[in-house]
């Protein structure tokens, strides 16, 4: 059973996040979390009963295709929620071979009607519809959703989570060092320093899950032109994920477990 960091941050004790710039690690400002009891689920992360507030349900966003959305609009739909950037060389590539798999298993289930999977981008500025869509085309799957917005809202929506990211300019030093981006051929001039999250919103519209830490996508392979943009850290991060990590295992096991239907 996986216990420990997720449950006290949940739990409101004031502990702190641990911040991703993609790969690199480092002690966040505290976070504010939505109120609420969390206890360890059997399959890891922890489950809470904290409604999302009105606001962060209405900000607007966007899928891949450019159509328009609001987590309020889901409501009666279980919601599974994961963050990332197109950008990221050193962990998202990861989190979105992660939200692969666990759409495609409940794509196969009895859960296909009623559960969205959504990977949501922290970087508004380059997370363009374009951009998504290309970013999944490297995938060959559209069987969960990529998913952005413009700011302020967004980083509302991600505050309430206890996701304060920022913008973090690199340096001609690390510039120099880092590949080239796969879309543009041009090397990118900032990152998005971030948390590695994965939660789930139920069909009341309540956060009723939480895992932090960095993708396990354990055998799956990632696309042949991201691992080619992948840095140093990023190739680490795949050979042998940090710890904390989370795993499709443990969402799908969460939503058997708040949906009260087995995922195989």
């Amino acid at each position: 059973m996986k216990f420990g960091k997720s449950l006290a941050i949940a739990t409101g004790l004031g502990l702190s996040l641990l911040l991703t710039s993609c790969g690199s690690t480092q002690p966040a400002p505290k976070a504010s979390l939505a109120p609420g009891q969390g206890m360890a689920a059997q399959g890891g992360g922890s489950l809470l009963n904290a409604p999302v507030p009105a606001d962060v349900l209405a900000v607007p966003l966007f899928n891949a295709d450019g159509k328009s959305f609001t987590l309020g609009s889901l409501k009666g739909q279980t919601i599974v929620i994961a963050d990332f950037l197109t950008s990221c060389q050193e962990i998202c590539p990861m989190t979105s071979i992660n939200m692969r798999t666990i759409g495609d298993a409940v794509a196969a289930s009895p859960l296909k009607d009623s559960v969205k999977v959504i990977e949501l981008s922290v970087d508004s500025e380059r997370d363009t519809a374009p951009r998504l869509a290309a970013y999944q085309e490297l995938y060959q799957d559209k069987k969960w959703i990529l998913a952005s917005g413009a700011e302020p809202g967004l980083s509302k929506l991600w505050k309430f989570f206890g996701n304060s990211y920022s913008k973090t300019p690199y340096s001609a030093d690390e510039m120099q060092k880092l590949p080239v981006d796969w879309q543009t051929g041009k090397k990118n001039t900032y990152d998005i320093t971030h948390t590695d999250e994965v939660l789930i919103i139920n069909a009341q519209q309540s956060w009723a899950w939480l895992d932090l830490g960095n993708p396990n996508p354990g055998k799956a392979s990632i696309p042949a032109k991201l691992k080619a943009y992948l840095s140093e850290d990023g190739l680490n991060n795949l050979a042998k994920p940090q710890e904390p990590s989370w795993t499709p295992e443990a969402v799908l096991s969460a939503l058997s477990t708040i949906t009260g239907k087995k995922i195989n």
